[in-house]
Order: structure tokens, then C-alpha cells, then sequence
């Protein structure tokens, strides 16, 4: 079988599509049993700490990002043929993980990750309200973890 393209029968990821490719993608991963773990300011802050040193690290963009309570939203750019999606999300749940151990006990994420291929800027935009206005729209108000890293190039 063709390493390449196959996917998990049960896999959300399109079958055949190059996540490495220069794309933006809306990533959505998951607490396991959507417990709000990220109420705990420490752990949540060194969750947003792993992802600017991984964003380094990996090379790629972020331009937008939320960590709610029980969720974690990310309008991720990758530019370089060497970096794929799926190894960047897996970094950044084993690196959390880690993280989460000093602070609780067993797994922090469910398996795998939702993405969305952003289509163009008016879809990229669209996400990007969409992570600054989740806190808001859950009355969390003065939520800390929310931002952006990059910008788009002029």
C-alpha cells in the first residue's frame, strides 16, 4: 500500500492531500472527556509557552490561537515542505502533555485532531474571528489565552 496516501479508515484527514504543503490550516484539539483542565492559569501558560517554542523549533506560523478551558484552537501556516501537519500537532500534544504531568495525572488530549484547510482570506479571516470570539461566547470574558503570534505578509 502507498504509505503516502493511506489513511485511517476512521481518519478525519483528506485522503491524498499534502499536509506539509504552504497552506493554513484551523486546528482543534480536544481535553479528553472535555474536562477544563486549562482553568489552572500555570498549566495553561506553560501550554501557550510550549507552543511559541515549538512554532520556533518547527518553523511555522501562528495566527491565531485560543486555549479554552477544555479546548485548544490554533490558525496554524506552514511554509516549509519538511514540516506536516500532523507531526506538528503531535508535538505539541506530547510536549503539553508533559506540561499537564506536573499539574495532574494521565492522558490530556483525545486522540487525534480536527482541521480545516483554509480556502482563502475571506476563510482565514472567518477562523480567525472565530478563535478571538469562542472565550466571549462562552462568558469568558477576561480570558488570558487568547492571541496571535504572526501576521499575514503584506
Amino acid at each position: 500500500m502507498d504509505e503516502e496516501f493511506y489513511t485511517r479508515k476512521d481518519s478525519l484527514r483528506l485522503r491524498g492531500f499534502d499536509y506539509s504543503s504552504h497552506r493554513v490550516y484551523f486546528v482543534t484539539t480536544v481535553v479528553r472527556e472535555r474536562r477544563h483542565v486549562f482553568y489552572n492559569r500555570k498549566l495553561a501558560e506553560g501550554v501557550i509557552d510550549c507552543l511559541v517554542n515549538l512554532r520556533k523549533k518547527m518553523k511555522f506560523n501562528v495566527y491565531g490561537y485560543c486555549l479554552m478551558p477544555d479546548h485548544f484552537h490554533g490558525l496554524i501556516g506552514i511554509g516549509d515542505a519538511e514540516t506536516k501537519l500532523g507531526r506538528i500537532c503531535g508535538a505539541f500534544k506530547s510536549l503539553t502533555t508533559k506540561v499537564y504531568w506536573g499539574h495532574g495525572e494521565g492522558d490530556l488530549w483525545q486522540r487525534g485532531y480536527h482541521d480545516h484547510i483554509v480556502r482563502n482570506e475571506e476563510d482565514f479571516f472567518e477562523c480567525l474571528k472565530y478563535i478571538k470570539q469562542n472565550p466571549l461566547d462562552k462568558g469568558l470574558k477576561d480570558w488570558k489565552f487568547v492571541g496571535r503570534i504572526d501576521y499575514l505578509p503584506r
